[in-house]
């Protein structure tokens, strides 16, 4: 959630002080006044003038978002989450999804680039789909959508080039949520180094599950061992990771 302070932004090296270190429910994490803008993450909430941690973890800073990262078991959606969701139930008005969360997730109809009530895609129980928070509230269940964010050019969904929608085939698994936070916001070695093998698709969602395509199996069942892997291997020997798993295998296979 967005809102604006008081003061100027410091530099992320000296804003706020807490950063880096671990953090518990209830602590104050920093004070508004400190933030010209901020987005309110993970974990942190606003109480009056000061911010404050409403989980355990190590404080997270990259301008303009301040949050909180975790061992958390269980996905609490967030707005702005880009995520997979399974279809569980549809209706008139929507598909509830399952997205690893307390609640299912309701996905409109017509949340689709290019969607009308005539022409729209018609999701089947069980598909997979790549969708985006836009509704996050303790007191309701969380609203997602397949829509382009801003920033971002829509594409109709009927081309197949949106961002969002229907992931057809492929593979998908779960993953530790830092992990998969990790791979979604940074340039993880462990997927620049599966590149280099060999082609694939990858979609990650932040709660905790991972989607692969490729043209061999082979390839898939590395890049999968791969990444999982990595959650336990220092970011500097990804690359030896990946060729370790690859070794023995016939690279025609890949």
């Amino acid at each position: 959630i967005p809102f604006q302070g008081k003061g100027t932004m410091a530099a992320a090296s000296t804003l706020p002080a807490a950063v880096g270190s671990c953090v518990f429910p209830g602590d104050v994490v920093a004070k508004v006044e400190e933030f010209e803008q901020l987005v309110l993450g993970r974990g942190v909430i606003r109480d009056g003038d000061h911010l404050r941690a409403a989980c355990v973890g190590v404080l997270k800073w990259e301008a303009p978002t301040l949050w909180i990262e975790g061992e958390q078991k269980r996905y609490i959606p967030v707005k702005g989450d880009q995520i997979l969701g399974v279809v569980l139930d549809k209706n008139a008005e929507d598909y509830k999804l399952d997205i690893g969360a307390a609640a299912q997730a309701s996905l409109p109809i017509l949340a689709f680039d290019g969607a009308t009530k005539r022409n729209r895609p018609h999701l089947q129980v069980g598909t997979l789909v790549y969708v985006r928070v836009v509704l996050a509230n303790k007191d309701i269940d969380p609203e997602v959508t397949c829509t382009a964010p801003p920033g971002i050019a829509a594409k109709d969904w009927v081309t197949k080039e949106s961002v969002f929608g229907e992931l057809v085939g492929g593979h998908v698994f779960e993953c530790p949520l830092p992990l998969c936070r990790n791979l979604a916001t940074t340039d993880a070695p462990v997927l620049q180094a599966l590149g280099d093998l060999a082609p694939f698709e990858i979609c990650v969602g932040v709660n905790g599950r991972v989607w692969l395509n490729a043209e061999r199996p082979a390839t898939v069942a590395v890049a999968q061992q791969a990444i999982l892997g990595s959650y336990f291997v220092p970011a500097s020997q990804h690359q030896r990771l990946v060729l370790d798993l690859a070794e023995g295998i016939d690279y025609d296979d890949l």
